[in-house]
């Protein structure tokens, strides 16, 4: 019993994850494709509380995007078909997302400034 409520709680907080990476990745493109607009300015604003803390957040999100990959490669099997088509889009997003932002701040800080 005590296994199955470690089990779900360890869920939980993979699936908090996934929200909070797909979450970061949305403001982040909202950003990029609005950023000087009105729509895009509440992004901007996020994005820019962001920056100021990059390092820590650029750690954070590789550890969730990592678990987040290991849990869905661990427990493909166990997800039905609807939420595994979901799930996989959604971790393809984030890591995608991670990859292109660790690229382009690594771009900007090393070539720019």
């Amino acid at each position: 019993m005590q296994e199955k409520e470690e089990s779900g709680s360890e869920q939980w907080l993979i699936d908090v994850s996934l929200v909070l990476l797909v979450g970061y990745n949305t403001v982040f493109l909202v950003d990029v494709m609005l950023g000087d607009g009105q729509a895009g300015r509440w992004a901007h604003h996020v994005m820019a509380f962001i920056d100021q803390r990059r390092g820590w957040v650029t750690l954070f999100e590789a550890i969730a995007a990592l678990s987040i990959f290991v849990d869905l490669v661990v427990r493909f099997d166990a997800y039905e078909q609807r939420r595994r088509n979901l799930r996989v889009t959604c971790v393809a997003l984030s890591l995608a997302g991670f990859v292109f932002k660790a690229f382009t701040f690594y771009l900007d800080s090393a070539y720019l400034e």
